[in-house]
């Protein structure tokens, strides 16, 4: 379970609206105000420090990820819908050191940037692209089934950025996005496995944190928000076979979040009950209204945000905790791989139920194998570079496949609750370790600058230093057009 948020279902719903309220206001409405009335000053220093962490992570992930194949799909589909196809692999290299498949032409001067290319192009379009990016190396937040990070801060990034808008909204922005992301699982929980947290949940928060950039007032963050819910999408079927859907699939939920907010600005309305209505959100996705009640418990009282973890690794987040423990098994007693006989691993339902956790080879593409827990742990055991992204290439490595073979999955125990249970029978010998799903990935300062060092070590030191430096003091930039273009090639 999440530290720190409840998934506990209610036994009964109650009431939306404080006591004595003329009337409930929906969630939506609740959401809206708490969206509009909320500002960087009114927000915990720790909180504030948490959405640099954030945004220092994503602009991390996704000039890791500027050459991968999904980014450079949606970068050409979105270059082609402009008027311009970008084919081919030839080009130059620009300031932040990207080599590109284009250059900047006149369907390319959009009001916002694709991060680490020279591109510039339409909201949406920026925000789906950049959301793939951070999403890009498999590597981004994570926070209520959904990875908030990839959705939220493309989205408010690029409606941002078009709109001048200061650095200090940009934070509020962050924070308030992931809360929304977060809450809009906790009214849904029942979502799960059948639909994906990301594609649906993190298009609320994007319409909330591209809502917050334009300034909407409250009426219109409420349609934003329920044309939002209206246009979520995402199920998980792509993890099994590794391609690419799953991962367009968060690029798209950040986009539908941009199109959303800018839609309500245009003047869309949506139902003031898309949420809990007899017909909404709450119901569509998660077949049940009742968590109603957990969307706004608490709203503006605790930040979601601070219940935020972090990828260490290049992997899955629920194969993050069983990968840990096999390394530290590994060191703790020095295992001889070649005399590992059968490894078990036990862990919740929700993970053993995530689609692609159990995948099995063949392993065609290395989304399929950095996604499975029997891939990863046994790369783990057998000393491989878990943590580099290029070590997943090697689908076909004998020895991991091989041992991959001997590892069992088991259903969670009575009392299994967040824990994850390893077992290694090694020469006759059984070892054990446990430990809480999640537990060693929240993320300080110190692990994530030092992971945006190690992401960003091959670009120009002196652009990438001033990007930190930026980000850190990002309340006192009047724009943060200064921060994007840091990020895009000269």
């Amino acid at each position: 379970m999440q530290a720190g948020i409840s998934q506990e279902p209610a036994t009964r719903p109650v009431p939306i609206a404080a006591a004595g309220a003329p009337a409930p206001s929906s969630v939506a409405e609740q959401w809206a105000a708490f969206i509009h009335d909320t500002d960087l000053r009114d927000l915990p220093a720790e909180v504030v420090l948490r959405a640099k962490s954030r945004l220092l992570d994503a602009l991390a992930t996704a000039l890791a990820a500027r050459t991968l194949p999904v980014p450079t799909v949606a970068r050409r589909f979105v270059q082609a819908e402009g008027g311009m196809a970008a084919r081919g692999t030839s080009g130059t290299r620009g300031a932040i050191g990207a080599a590109t498949s284009d250059r900047a032409g006149p369907a390319d001067r959009g009001p916002a940037t694709i991060l680490g290319h020279p591109a510039r192009v339409s909201t949406v379009d920026a925000a789906f692209v950049n959301a793939t990016l951070v999403n890009g190396c498999t590597h981004d937040d994570f926070l209520a089934k959904s990875h908030p990070g990839a959705v939220v801060i493309p989205a408010a990034l690029a409606v941002g950025e078009a709109h001048e808008a200061s650095g200090a909204t940009l934070l509020a922005a962050i924070v308030l996005g992931y809360d929304i992301v977060a809450r809009a699982y906790l009214g849904a929980p029942g979502m799960l496995p059948a639909f994906r947290g990301t594609g649906v949940a993190g298009a609320i928060g994007a319409a909330a944190a591209a809502g917050k950039t334009l300034s909407l007032d409250r009426r219109e963050l409420m349609n934003a928000l329920g044309c939002a819910a209206m246009f979520a999408s995402g199920f998980g079927e792509g993890f099994r076979s590794g391609t690419m859907d799953v991962k367009l699939n968060v690029g798209w939920a950040s986009r539908t979040g941009v199109s959303a907010a800018e839609l309500a600005a245009a003047g869309a309305t949506a139902s003031p009950l898309a949420f809990e209505g007899e017909s909404g959100y709450f119901r569509a996705f998660g077949r049940s209204a009742d968590h109603a009640p957990d969307a706004v418990r608490d709203l503006g009282k605790r930040f979601l945000i601070e219940d935020v973890v972090y990828k260490e690794r290049p992997v899955c987040i629920f194969v993050q905790t069983p990968v840990q423990l096999a390394l530290d098994m590994k060191a703790r007693h020095d295992l001889d791989p070649a005399r590992i006989e059968r490894v078990t691993i036990r862990a919740p339902w929700l993970t053993l139920t995530n689609p692609g956790y159990t995948n099995v080879a063949p392993y065609e593409t290395p989304l399929k194998a950095r996604i499975s827990a029997r891939f990863t742990v046994a790369a783990a055991l057998l000393g491989r570079p878990v943590g580099e992204y290029a070590y997943y290439e090697n689908i076909d490595d004998a020895d991991v496949l091989a041992l991959a073979d001997r590892i069992d999955l088991l259903d969670p125990a009575g009392d299994q609750d967040g824990r994850v249970d390893l077992e290694v029978r090694c020469a006759g010998l059984a070892y054990q370790a446990s430990g809480l799903e999640m537990d060693s990935l929240t993320p300080t300062p110190e692990k994530i600058v030092a992971k945006f060092d190690r992401l960003t070590a091959h670009l120009p030191a002196r652009r990438v230093e001033a990007a930190r430096r930026m980000v850190m003091a990002l309340e006192d930039e009047p724009r943060i057009g200064a921060l994007t273009a840091l990020l895009r090639p000269d």
